[in-house]
């Protein structure tokens, strides 16, 4: 046994499962909108959920985690495609809509289409001169089950 199983047997399973311990694949990329959402699937994909909770902007997580990470337990894998977005700023913030076609799989193999928007936020990077750190996050989505082939899902515009 790995010492990471070790853990994991010790702990009652409090870790995920010894695989994941053991698999130091990672993704955290918040360079961009499109970026920041394709980490945040990344993590719910892989039953990451903490990992995923903390792309949300303060305040503006659901309010119950348990709720919340339950509702994709029945996700095995989500895939994401994007439509076009430009960045708003103003007053310090830059804002982005950034519409998505999501593609899931459920644990039962089925795939729901999913079409909507993201809507991003940053605060100024040089207006940010106190800890700490405030980096791009989702502020809100609004996403509806669609008809659309994944392909085309993504809307042209939030």
């Amino acid at each position: 046994m790995t010492r990471y199983g070790l853990i994991a047997a010790l702990t009652g399973g409090m870790l995920a499962s010894a695989a994941h311990a053991e698999d130091w694949t990672y993704l955290d990329d918040r360079s961009t909108p499109q970026k920041l959402v394709e980490s945040y699937y990344y993590a719910i994909s892989n039953q990451l959920y903490v990992q995923a909770y903390s792309y949300f902007q303060k305040d503006m997580a659901p309010k119950d985690f348990k709720s919340w990470s339950e509702g994709y337990a029945d996700t095995k894998s989500v895939e994401v495609t994007f439509g076009p977005t430009e960045p708003d700023p103003g007053a310090g913030q830059i804002y982005w809509g950034l519409p998505v076609a999501l593609k899931t799989t459920k644990t039962d193999g089925s795939t729901v289409i999913y079409s909507g928007c993201y809507t991003i936020h940053m605060a100024n990077l040089g207006m940010q001169t106190e800890p700490p750190f405030q980096p791009m996050g989702i502020v809100e989505a609004s996403l509806k089950e669609t008809d659309v082939p994944f392909e085309k899902a993504a809307p042209q515009k939030c």
